[in-house]
């Protein structure tokens, strides 16, 4: 998996997560307004994401009507590895941040997934992108772990 950024401006970033050729999903995320809109598999979903916390900061995301879907806690100071829960589920994460970077998502100590990021912007040298991007494969991966599972009982 990999993600691209598409566009990047002020007013709007844009990025593609492709596993391959095929597009799984299309971020667009506003600085602005804090919101992250989420096109993946004909859904839309529109998501608040902030920060909180004064010792220990998280990136947290929300619902469009305002309700926790998810934190990112960072491990020990570090910005490069912590916990994300989403959807009650916990995965840890940890970004390697030589050339490219990547995330590798772990649950329960198992590698289940390892996503290429795309290049920080000199505009924007903050990881907050980065956050976003971890904290937003989360929840596509719980969803999908999801639509399986019911694809089977169904």
């Amino acid at each position: 998996m990999k993600w691209f950024s598409i566009i990047s401006s002020t007013r709007q970033e844009i990025y593609e997560l492709r596993n391959s050729e095929k597009k799984l999903l299309t971020l667009t995320y506003h600085p602005d307004s804090e919101t992250l809109r989420i096109t993946a598999n004909d859904e839309k979903r529109v998501f608040l994401i902030g920060r909180e916390g004064f010792l220990r900061s998280r990136t947290v995301l929300r619902n469009e009507y305002g309700i926790r879907m998810g934190q990112l806690i960072y491990e020990g100071g570090q910005d490069n590895q912590g916990t994300i829960e989403v959807y009650d589920e916990r995965f840890n994460y940890s970004v390697q941040n030589n050339f490219p970077s990547k995330v590798t998502i772990y649950k329960n100590a198992e590698s289940i997934v390892e996503c290429e990021l795309p290049a920080i912007s000199k505009n924007n040298p903050t990881n907050a992108n980065h956050d976003l991007l971890v904290i937003t494969l989360c929840w596509y991966i719980s969803v999908e772990v999801k639509k399986q599972q019911l694809e089977v009982y169904a």
